[in-house]
């Protein structure tokens, strides 16, 4: 063999040397992976917690375009109403009311005929004051200054009519009517109206409202405000106006039954 064949298969043996080195391209006769000697790095992967933020986000993200897609398409006042909806159903300081109460119980009935005739309103303040002897105020007592709103009406009861109290005349052009005198009703207290101006109680008291939640100072007051408001209706002329005013109304409804003259009296 000549030099130059010999390079030649040293040059074909160094080729095939590193061939078997680099190994087959398809993996096979190779590793079991197939990557050869040398591993492939392997992927990161997203964290959970991660991947759950941003799916929060996004179906939040959703739900805000659609709740906003609904409110462009509504009317104002459905607008308004819905919005105040979803903000009471997502404020977690929205109060709600419970209603337990029972239906009410028909205890008794009866028939009025009564004609309201007058009516006073009165307004009086009371001013209620009880001391302990020796002891001063600060320390046992109480005073209590009321402003208190009432009316009282005056009335004609027609319940006791009879015959005898309804006169015609021969010709049947009067009439006569005999009623009871007119009478005032209770005084009722208004207490949407009504208030306290002052109320000042010692220690004594103040300690004492925590074991005896009695309020038996402002129903006296209460109870004295209308004793008050009583006494100004009879002392006024309310039975007067409520005289005329039933008279007036009974002339008007039976001149209209084709009487002349109507006749109306008092007993």
């Amino acid at each position: 063999m000549t030099g130059t064949e010999a390079d030649t298969a040293a040059d074909t043996e160094d080729v095939s040397t590193q061939t078997r080195a680099v190994g087959p391209p398809s993996g096979r006769g190779g590793d079991a992976d197939g990557l050869g000697p040398e591993r492939a790095a392997p992927r990161r992967r997203m964290p959970a917690w991660l991947a759950g933020v941003i799916g929060f986000l996004v179906a939040l993200t959703l739900a805000a375009v659609l709740v906003f897609s609904v409110l462009s398409a509504l009317r104002d006042d459905f607008r308004a109403a819905f919005w105040q909806v979803l903000v009471d159903g997502l404020n977690p300081f929205t109060t709600s009311e419970v209603d337990r109460s029972e239906h009410p119980v028909l205890l008794s009935m009866r028939d009025l005929a009564r004609f309201v005739a007058s009516e006073a309103e009165y307004e009086v303040l009371v001013d209620l004051e009880r001391d302990v002897k020796y002891v001063p105020g600060w320390v046992a007592g109480e005073r209590m200054v009321l402003v208190v709103n009432g009316s009282v009406e005056a009335y004609v009861d027609f319940a006791g009519l009879t015959e005898d109290d309804i006169e015609i005349s021969d010709d049947g052009r009067t009439v006569s009517v005999t009623l009871p005198e007119p009478k005032l009703a209770e005084p009722r207290i208004d207490l949407d109206t009504s208030r306290a101006l002052t109320e000042d109680r010692g220690l004594v008291d103040r300690v004492g409202d925590f074991f005896d939640t009695d309020t038996d100072a402002r129903q006296e007051a209460l109870a004295a405000a209308q004793d008050q408001i009583a006494a100004a209706a009879d002392g006024s002329d309310l039975d007067e106006r409520a005289r005329a005013n039933t008279a007036k109304t009974l002339e008007v409804m039976l001149s209209s039954s084709g009487y002349d003259q109507v006749v109306v009296e008092f007993r």
